[in-house]
Formats: structure tokens, C-alpha cells, sequence
């Protein structure tokens, strides 16, 4: 009999490689055990459908909403400010319209090359990826792209922080991050395949508990609302619509019947810090 496609397989949710690879290893090391039904209740399922909604289906709208007034934006700074051949101390400090200060030790690796010797710096913005750097913590502002590598909250911090982006969008994306949280998708995604390889033990020590039916259907409101004042074309909205009723109405029955271990939880952490650190280089 053929094997039931994956949750992973359904929804197209990507793991990178490192993540995989770290699955992999603490599977090997982590007994199997029988399914316990209660060892991943409804409030940890909600939690779990939540996160994996906020990677899968809306970080990739945020990302298409963003790209081009980021790209437009970078543009005028460029020919107003020189931003492409700026240097110290005459390169751009404050964000003209806002006046907020821009981070220059998270571009360029400023930060691991110089610390604070900041005449030393590299103040050169070559592109609208480096730009959104500048209004981002040096420790969320370790991606390539605006791709898998940029997640969920990094994407909300630019909309929030930059006022190009639509005021209902940003109003948006302050409730999203307020209501549903900031959730380190690294651990949802290893978390989510680690539910599928049935490791031992409850969650039991996680404080899951305000993810009950009310959280978890405002949350699908709050999603819902960002990705309609973000005005996509009709095609990616309705797509994106699409698929959180989906989630919404199928979720937490996928995640049904699996067991997922407590102890793991540190570990997890641990691998994907390595990520953070391999960013960092």
C-alpha cells in the first residue's frame, strides 16, 4: 500500500538542510515509542498549526507585499543620500522620514569585523536586501535574501518599522506580533517533523495553555486581515486565503495522534543556534 503523502508534501513546507540534518541526528538518538494521543493535546496542535502557518503561507505574502517598495525606497535613498558609495562620516544615520537611527553593524559584517570602531565600517548599501538591514537587530538581520532566509519575524519588524508600507498593514503586523507572537520558526519546523517521527515524552513543561479554540480562531482572523490590506493581485490572495482555511479547518486533525518529546526542546534550541552562528560567518 502506498504511504499517505505528509503534512510537508501537502503544503509544500520546506525544511533547510541544516534543520534536517539536525532532525536526523536527534531522531537516532531518541527512542521510538507508541502514539499517546495526549502527549500532543489541542492546545500544543494549535500553537504548532499557528507557527507553521505564519512560515509556510503568510511570510511568502509579506515578501512578495515587500520586495518593491523596498526596491523603490532603496532607490530614492540611493539618489538623494548616495547610499551605494556612502562613507563615514558622512553616510546616511537617521532614516530621513522617521528620523529612526539606521544599523549599520548588521550589514557588511560590520559587527564581526569591527565591534564599535565605527570609522572603520563598511557603510556601503549595495541593494534593497542590505537596505532593510538598517532598520532591523543585528540579530534578526542575518539573511541572504528575501527568501526562506528572512522568516516571519523579521518580516514583520520592516513593515512595522518602515513607514513606506501602508498603514493598515503596519497596524496589522504590530497585532500579529502582540496577539500571536514571534514564534522562532526554526523551532516550529523542527518541531513539526520531529511530531512526525513519534519521539517519546510530552511537552508537558511548555506553557501552551492560552492557545485554546478562541486564541487559535484569532489568530486565523489577525492572518487573514494582514493578507488582505497587504492588496495583492486577486490570484495570490484568494491562493493565500485559501490556504489558511485550510490549515484553519484541517490542522489541528493532521497533527492528530503523534508524540513529541519535552527533553527535546533545549536540544532544538541548540541546533538552530548553530544556524544562527553558521549565519554569522
Amino acid at each position: 500500500m502506498a504511504e499517505k503523502p505528509s503534512i510537508s508534501d501537502r503544503y509544500k513546507l520546506p525544511i533547510p538542510q541544516p534543520l534536517q540534518d539536525a532532525v536526523d541526528e536527534i531522531a537516532l538518538n531518541s527512542p521510538l515509542v507508541t502514539e499517546t494521543q495526549a502527549d500532543l493535546d489541542d492546545y500544543k496542535k494549535r500553537w504548532l498549526v499557528v507557527g507553521i502557518c505564519l512560515h509556510s503561507v503568510i511570510a511568502p505574502a509579506l515578501r512578495n507585499y515587500i520586495v518593491p517598495i523596498l526596491t523603490v525606497l532603496y532607490d530614492e535613498l540611493n539618489r538623494s543620500n548616495k547610499i551605494e558609495t556612502q562613507i563615514y562620516p558622512t553616510h546616511l544615520q537617521q532614516y530621513p522620514r522617521t528620523h529612526a537611527v539606521l544599523n549599520y553593524e548588521a550589514v557588511n559584517n560590520n559587527k564581526g569585523l569591527y565591534r564599535y570602531q565605527k570609522a572603520k565600517c563598511d557603510y556601503t548599501i549595495k541593494n534593497a536586501v542590505e537596505l532593510s538591514k538598517l532598520f532591523q537587530p543585528t540579530h534578526m538581520a542575518h539573511y541572504t535574501g528575501f527568501d526562506e532566509t528572512c522568516e516571519t519575524s523579521g518580516l514583520l519588524e520592516l513593515v512595522i518599522n518602515i513607514d513606506k508600507f501602508a498603514p493598515d498593514v503596519r497596524s496589522d503586523a504590530v497585532e500579529v506580533r502582540k496577539d500571536i507572537g514571534e514564534t522562532d520558526i526554526n523551532i516550529v519546523i523542527v518541531f513539526f517533523f520531529i511530531v512526525r517521527r513519534n519521539l517519546r515524552n510530552p511537552w508537558a513543561h511548555c506553557n501552551f495553555s492560552e492557545w485554546d479554540a478562541a486564541k487559535y480562531s484569532n489568530a486565523f482572523i489577525l492572518m487573514e486581515k494582514l493578507v488582505l490590506d497587504m492588496n495583492l493581485s486577486s490570484n495570490e490572495e484568494n491562493q493565500t486565503i485559501g490556504k489558511l482555511k485550510k490549515w484553519e479547518i484541517n490542522g489541528e486533525q493532521f497533527l492528530s495522534g503523534t508524540t513529541v518529546g519535552f527533553e527535546l526542546f533545549n536540544e532544538l534550541r541548540q541546533q538552530t543556534c548553530v544556524l544562527g552562528n553558521m549565519q554569522d560567518k
